[in-house]
């Protein structure tokens, strides 16, 4: 009887670490990619795996306080055109805000 609980034992725990190995690379994707394999899993992932911890670690970046932002496009909110922010800061300074109003 141990022996095929030791097994079931070993076998949760690895079913686990490929579980959680799943989510940790999910993660490091395209907002995209981690979406669609996100969709696919229940909202128990959230009680099982460290998902916050991980999340801190994924998205953490390498900017310090002072350092020059990363250059992006968006798309217009009536999506006539697309703003670049290096286009931006050749002009003048920009501040970039990133909260709630609400």
């Amino acid at each position: 009887m141990r022996k095929y609980v030791l097994r079931a034992v070993i076998v949760l725990a690895i079913l686990y670490v490929s579980f959680v190995g799943l989510i940790w690379w999910a993660m490091h994707q395209p907002p995209e990619t981690f979406g669609r394999v996100m969709k696919h899993l229940p909202d128990a992932v959230f009680l099982v795996a460290p998902f916050e911890t991980m999340w801190t670690h994924a998205r953490a970046g390498h900017l310090q306080p002072g350092d020059t932002a990363p250059d992006f496009s968006l798309i217009k909110l009536d999506k006539s055109a697309t703003v670049q922010l290096s286009t931006l800061t050749a002009k003048q300074p920009v501040v970039l805000v990133f909260g709630s109003y609400t």
